[in-house]
């Protein structure tokens, strides 16, 4: 018997903390959000910008100028690695994603920040 609460996901997930930006698909209105974990399926992320379910986002690494024109002392951005000891879903890792928006709820945790979830409509191997 399956316990309460089990992760029923088909795809393994990997968890790391990503900084990527995020725009809705043909709009220039790129903000940075944070990956908590994704699949080769879909993603996880917060952001301070709310997105409304069935739309179609881009989600992108961010250039190394980015990272730089958007770090803060306190919120600084976390780049991607790879570690020889991260699971083989870590490698489903894309630089580039077009995705669905499946879930958005606002986090009670955190004041200004939703938690999103994401299917992977369309993928790059770069």
């Amino acid at each position: 018997m399956e316990h309460k609460g089990a992760d029923r996901r088909i795809q393994q997930r990997c968890t790391k903390n990503v900084s990527m930006t995020c725009s809705q698909l043909n709009h220039n209105d790129d903000h940075i959000v944070t990956v908590r974990n994704y699949s080769s399926r879909g993603m996880y992320f917060e952001s301070h910008e709310a997105a409304s379910i069935g739309s179609f986002i881009v989600l992108r690494v961010m250039a190394a100028h980015e990272m730089e024109a958007f770090a803060s002392p306190t919120d600084s951005p976390s780049q991607f690695s790879m570690d020889s000891s991260d699971p083989q879903a870590c490698e489903e890792f894309r630089s580039h994603t077009v995705a669905k928006v499946v879930r958005c709820s606002k986090l009670v945790e955190k004041a200004t920040c939703f938690g999103i979830g994401v299917t992977a409509m369309m993928l790059s191997n770069y």
